[in-house]
Parts: structure tokens; sequence; C-alpha cells
């Protein structure tokens, strides 16, 4: 047990430790808004008195693309009015890590400080914000320019003597009126939905990504106690499947906001896997398992696969999808093209042997959208099949740690979802917005239109990613064993199944759901940090001689 002062060191990368944070609100906050600050340049969980996840926050050094952002949630609110003496006794569990493994300065105490909110500046702030941005995008000869430019100049005189509560209400009540103007160009409707890309091994260990994925959840769901309208997306059922295994009471919660239609299951595979490495059965597997566990679990038939992320798809996904059941595809990897520019945001993409499923490539290209007025315009001005297509998807939070969406993607889209000057922005799921999307690709009659020549252009063939190509060949052990595994697995299950007597199949899907997570697209391509590649090339070891032993069991039973 240690104590610790602002600017105490007390760990290195991916150490991990208990915080306590104690002490007493001040006589002059009585009967306000009370937060506390926390940054100790780690992730942390805060939890209750019982353990159980509250809310996650994460610290503001990562190194971090900021046109996309501010990372860093480091504000914990305390009570909405408080008491004079009231005790503060906060309890989070931190890890010494960041956004993406590049951690400045390891685990410093920076931030732990009791603090008075003040809501009409924290509003003020906002409003300002999402105007400030809409200025950067609208025409300068424009008359939306002019009278945004001109609210902002009278609310800031409004100000000129301080930023009190009553300045800020005269500031905000001259900014009111051109936030009221309502009515998007409803030529283009953009659907967004918050996510938390989560890479569940890469520049940390697979261990870190379930704390990772707790902290995220957490934050998910105590946000949607905030924001009424907030939906929230995760894919990869291997990440809801370790939330039920280490955190049963978090479990239950995102169990009960999916049956609400608050926290949407993306699919349709059991982790968003590599397509050039993974072999056909493999690929099989990953949607037969990943469909298979939302089903079970939540009821929930999806029809859509999310691979936002993956370096390149391979030409005989369309086939294994539409005999899946999945008729939709999304990515925005292909935006990273180096050469040869994508040409399509919305198209056919047709496979090997002749299957189509419908694929929409973000428009953003990004999955951190920072949801303001620059996101829209990005929307607007770089979708390619705008001619064609209404829609467009947004996703919307900060990733891999980041904790998701934070207030402030909130609180921009609650500005935005319909202001003047903007395409409308609404806040719905993956699968409403597949939904109305794929009408687009249908003649005005409802009859479909005919693949390649009208409505949605067409792409045949593989989706090749003219980036990290080295990935097909490094980590070559990772690789070896990945193909072992397959094989070994192969010919255990025509085996157990010749031989008779009782099939191991309760083994053989544990041992499958584990070979499936290290398909995942960072840990087989050979990205990820050397930590991850010791932990899985021991795994495939024991799991490699277990599928041994249970193959010669069945060979006995044979002779």
């Amino acid at each position: 047990k240690l104590a610790l002062a602002i600017g105490d060191s007390w760990g290195g990368l991916f150490d991990c430790a208990w915080f306590h944070f104690s002490g007493r609100i001040p006589e002059s906050a009585t009967g306000l808004p009370v937060v506390l600050i926390l940054d100790v340049n780690g992730e942390m969980l805060v939890v209750d008195s019982l353990g159980n996840p509250l809310r996650g926050l994460t610290n503001g050094s990562s190194v971090y693309d900021y046109s996309l952002g501010t990372p860093g949630k480091r504000i914990l609110p305390v009570t909405s009015r408080a008491e004079a003496g009231q005790i503060i006794d906060v309890w989070a569990d931190a890890g010494c890590n960041d956004l993406f493994g590049n951690l400045q300065n390891n685990g410093t105490v920076k931030e732990a400080f009791i603090a008075v909110c003040n809501e009409e500046v924290r509003g003020l702030y906002y409003d300002y914000e999402v105007l400030l941005d809409f200025l950067k995008v609208l025409p300068p000869n424009s008359p939306r320019y002019h009278q945004v430019l001109t609210a902002l100049n009278d609310a800031t005189w409004r100000l000129a003597h301080g930023c009190t509560n009553v300045e800020a209400q005269a500031a905000r009540a001259r900014l009111a009126p051109v936030l009221a103007r309502r009515g998007g160009d409803p030529m283009l409707n953009i659907s967004a939905i918050g996510h938390a890309h989560m890479d569940l091994g890469w520049l940390w260990p697979i261990r870190e990504t379930k704390r990772k994925g707790a902290r995220t959840f957490a934050t998910a769901l105590e946000n949607m106690e905030r924001y009424p309208n907030y939906i929230f997306g995760a894919s990869q059922p291997q990440l809801f499947q370790w939330m039920k295994e280490d955190y049963p009471e978090l479990y239950e919660r995102i169990k009960q906001k999916i049956s609400e239609g608050r926290i949407e299951p993306q699919g349709a595979m059991w982790v968003e896997a590599d397509t050039n490495l993974s072999g056909a059965e493999a690929l099989v597997r990953q949607v037969l398992l990943g469909k298979r566990f939302f089903q079970k679990e939540f009821g929930a038939e999806i029809n859509y696969l999310w691979l936002p992320d993956v370096f390149g798809y391979s030409a005989a996904l369309p086939q294994i999808l539409k005999k899946s059941g999945v008729d939709y595809f999304m990515t925005q990897k292909m935006s990273w093209n180096q050469v040869n520019i994508f040409p399509h945001h919305s198209f056919y993409w047709q496979g090997i042997d002749g299957s189509a499923v419908l694929a929409h490539m973000l428009p953003e290209e990004t999955y951190n959208s920072p949801a303001g007025p620059r996101a829209v315009m990005k929307i607007e001005d770089n979708y390619k099949d705008k001619g064609v297509s209404e829609h467009a998807l947004m996703l919307f939070g900060i990733g891999d740690g980041g904790g998701g969406p934070g207030e402030e993607h909130l609180e921009r889209l609650e500005r935005i979802q319909n202001l003047a000057g903007l395409s409308p922005v609404r806040q719905e799921t993956a699968a409403c917005f597949f939904e109305q999307w794929a009408k687009d690709a249908e003649r005005s009659d409802g009859t479909a239109r005919s693949f390649g020549t009208r409505g949605f252009p067409a792409w045949v063939g593989e989706l090749y990613l003219e980036r990290h190509s080295g990935t097909l060949t490094t980590e070559a052990k990772n690789k070896w064993y990945n193909r072992r595994m397959e094989q070994a697995l192969r010919e255990l299950e025509w085996t157990a199944i010749f031989a008779g007597g009782e099939y191991p199949s309760a083994r053989l899907e544990a041992i499958w759901r584990e070979v499936l997570l290290y398909q995942f697209h960072d840990i087989l391509p050979g990205s990820s940090i050397k930590r991850v590649y010791d932990e899985s090339l021991a795994r495939y070891r024991e799991m490699f001689e277990e599928v041994e032993e249970l193959t010669c069991r069945a060979e006995d039973r044979l002779a």
C-alpha cells in the first residue's frame, strides 16, 4: 500500500494497480455539481462497493490524431448537489497503458482533484465548439456563414467581463437561435452509431483487452443514462464472452441494454479476423460461431459483416457470406490505399463464384469520427456514390481503450442532428442503416436493379489493400501454427466421426474459438507486440498437443 501525491510514479508499461481516492467536499461547493478530475497516466475502471464496473477513465497523453478530437476521459461525476463535508471514496482498477501502447512517462499521478462543474459554462463550451467547427465548412460568402459568425461575435462580447453563470447564460441565449435553425438537407441521410473499435491483441497483451472492454462497456452504459438517444454498437462475440466470464454483473447490464435496443451486437464473425491467411474452413467457422453466439445469447440474427480495419479482403468472402445468411459488408480500410484510390463507397461486391453482397465503405474513412460539423461535411464531400445512394454510415467515438464515445461526441450530436446547413444525422443501429441503404440499390418499383448496370456500381474479386503487405510474411512461426492447427482440427473431426463413440464437441468448439481468436487481424498477420506472440505460441503448443491426443484416442477406437 502506497500513499501517492501529484507527480508520483506508480508503475511501468502494462503494470496494474488498485487506486483508492478519498477526500471531503469543501464548504464552498455546497449545493453545486461536483466531479473528480482523475488522470494517473493510464486507464482506470471505477467500481462500486461490490467491485462492479461503473465507468472507464483514460489518460490525456495518448498519441492521437487530434483532428478527430482530444483523447482522455478524466472526469468522474460525484453528485449533482454537493453537501459540505461529504466524503468521497472511490476505488479504481488501473492499467499502465494507453490507446496505442506508446505510453509517455509511465504511470504517473497527473491529476486528482475535486472540482465544481458549471453546467451553463459546459453547455456554452459545446455551443462554441460546434459553431466554430461549422464555420470552417460553410462557404465564407454564404448567409449561413455570416449568421453564425455574427452570433459568435455577439456572444463573445457578452463574455467581455468574465464567464460567470449569468454571463454564460447571456452568451448561450445569443447562440441559441442559430443552433435552433433546423432542417438539414435530406438528400443525404447519415446514420450515426457509437463505436469503439477494439483490437483484441495489438500493442498490448490479450489480458489487457479484456480490461479495455470492461472500461468501454461501463462508459457506454453510464452515458446512456445521460443521453437518451445514444446507441452503442460492439462487434466480436469473443469480447462479449470475456465480459460474461470476467464481469458477470456488467454483462447482465449489457444484455439488458441489448434487449432495449440501446446496445447493438455487430457481426458476424467471432473476431474481426484476417481474411488473407485464415483458411476457408476457419472463415466459415468465424461466421458460424459468431452468429451462433449472438443468436443464443441475445436472440439476435446478424445479417452483415463488420470488418472496418482488416488488411484486405479475400474474394472468397462474398460466397461464404451469402451461404451464411449475411447480405451486407462494411469496412473503411480500403481508404488506406497508397496508389490506386478505391473508387466506391457503396457497391456490389462479387466473389469467385458470382455471389454478391452489398458493401459500404465509410465515406468519412474513419471509425473514430468526432461527430461534428466537419465530420458531416466530409461525408457529404467525400461520398463517391451519393448519386445513387441517399444514405451513409458514421461511426463515432475513440476505440482501442479510448473508451468509445465520450460526452463531447454526444453533446455535438445533440446540436447537429438536424442543423440547417448540414445533412441530417440520426442516431440509430447499423441494422437500421443497412435496411434503408439497401433500398437505394433497388428500382423505385422495389425490384432489384440488374447487377452492375444501374444503381450501385460493381466490384469483382479481391479487395486488395495497398498497405501492410509485410504482414503476409512476418511472425512466420505464428502463421505456421495457425495452419497446423487448422489441419489438425480437420483430422480430429474426421477421425472422431468415423471412430464413433463420444464425440468431443465441447472441446472442439473451445479449441476452435481460441484458434479463431488468434486469427484476429493484428495477431495472425504479425503486427502485434512480442508479448502477444510469446503467449499465443505457448497456447498453440498446448492446443496442438491436446488435439493430437484426442486424435490418437479416436484412432485407437478405429483400430
